[in-house]
């Protein structure tokens, strides 16, 4: 990956060779790389470098762009000609905007040197570790440790260096019954110090469950009090997190900043410059992004899109922080007189666009609990249930922990997530699968 420094040098260079009215610069460069294991050996290391820049000239109300992957001296000199003969021959455009001058950032180290230095090497150490403990204890595991690292920069000649870099990688672990009887799953995404990433402890955990999960009984479908672990609440809250950004359809129909929508408990921030999540700290139109406080105890506070929009300096997914407390799923549990403790959330859909009604099923480890205890693992469970109400039956919350939001474990989308307490959650039938 390029430096500050030597990407600036790129741009210098890039801004030197202009004769025109303006210059952009739009440069990335990337590496996306992982191991993937499965019935207890490594199948697959994979690995992709990419880069690129691009050129944009402006002459008058003319522009015109052009592309390289070649970042020598001769290619940019030629790649500059080629974006100036394009402005050259290209119609005026009409209200051509202002090009931005240089910001201001909040300062964040998103690219912690054991998180760029992540080799084969290392993820692979973790991946025996990880086939030894799930053999001594019976279970056979499958997972995935994906790698990013990235830098992006756009610049021009007025000013503007937004750059970032940013690298992370992620432990995601499925064990299972050599007969396929048991399946458990826990996992950390998105994390950018590796030290916190513990094969160890995630492998006994999941075995655990896999072991535990073993001849599961039927339950009858109903209303139940629910405690969703980190995953399973990082699916079920991305279903709500469009109303904050002006997607909240009839829900939100003449809600405005200042109303209570959900319980005390739910405060939701995007907590720009966090020393926990690998971020980017600017806008989409390269402006500086800042703390936003979407809920704060169930109160609407801010809104970035739509009629009654806020205009915060934040999008709703940039750095995304559920406010929980310090208590463990355990303490949690122990608080529980009686319901279930979710594991994960598999296949959820959309059923009601107006309500937010979503359809899912449970899987990998789904638990009785009665008395403060888990007394034995239940059959899953297809569930119907909006976020809307969801968000409103939170009854406990626990410690916010790395979290991918979405249904894959790549992407930007990790937040802080905690556990949570839901009460009357709906599983709706029996769904015959472990």
């Amino acid at each position: 990956m390029y430096s500050r420094e030597q990407v600036k040098t790129i741009t210098d260079k890039i801004f030197n060779m202009s004769g025109t009215d303006s210059t952009e610069v739009n440069f990335s460069s990337s590496e996306r790389s992982g191991t993937r294991f499965a019935n207890s050996s490594i199948s697959a290391n994979l690995v992709q470098y990419d880069q690129q820049l691009t050129i944009t000239a402006h002459i008058g109300a003319k522009t015109g762009s052009a592309n390289t992957r070649d970042f020598t001296d001769e290619s940019l000199r030629q790649t500059m000609a080629e974006a100036q003969a394009a402005a050259s021959a290209a119609a005026d455009r009409q209200n051509v905007p202002e090009l931005l001058g240089a910001q201001t950032y909040i300062e964040v180290d998103a690219a912690l040197p054991s998180a760029k230095n992540f080799d084969p090497a290392a993820r692979a150490k973790m991946v025996r570790t990880s086939i030894d403990i799930s053999k001594k204890m019976g279970t056979v595991g499958s997972g995935y440790i994906p790698k990013m690292h990235r830098t992006d920069c756009q610049a021009n000649s007025k000013g503007l260096f937004a750059f970032e870099e940013v690298a992370e990688a992620s432990f995601i672990l499925t064990c299972r019954m050599p007969d396929g009887s048991g399946s458990g799953w826990a996992g950390t995404t998105g994390i950018k110090d590796i030290s916190m990433i513990d094969p160890v402890e995630i492998t006994e955990v999941v075995s655990k469950k896999a072991v535990d999960s073993q001849n599961a009984r039927a339950l009858e479908p109903g209303r139940y009090t629910v405690i969703l672990e980190p995953r399973a609440n990082a699916r079920f809250l991305s279903l709500v997190t469009g109303v904050f950004g002006g997607g909240g359809g009839a829900f939100m129909e003449g809600k405005k900043p200042g109303d209570k929508l959900f319980s005390d408990l739910f405060t939701l921030k995007s907590d720009i410059g966090n020393k926990v999540l690998r971020q980017t700290t600017m806008l989409n139109d390269n402006t500086p992004a800042a703390p936003v406080t979407w809920l704060d105890k169930g109160v609407l506070r801010n809104l970035s899109g739509g009629p009654n929009s806020t205009d915060p300096k934040a999008t709703v997914n940039m750095s995304l922080l559920m406010e929980g407390s310090d208590l463990s799923t355990a303490d949690m549990i122990k608080q529980t007189q009686r319901g279930l403790l979710v594991t994960f959330f598999w296949y959820i859909r959309g059923v009601d666009n107006a309500t937010m009604l979503s359809t899912g099923m449970t899987r990998d480890g789904l638990f009785l609990i009665e008395n403060g205890e888990i007394t034995r693992p239940v059959q899953n469970f297809r569930w119907n249930m909006s976020p809307l109400v969801g968000y409103n039956n939170v009854s406990l919350v626990g410690k916010p922990v790395p979290m991918h939001m979405g249904e894959s474990y790549d992407g930007d989308n990790t937040g802080l997530i905690p556990p949570v307490r839901i009460e009357d959650f709906y599983m709706t039938s029996l769904s015959p699968a472990v």
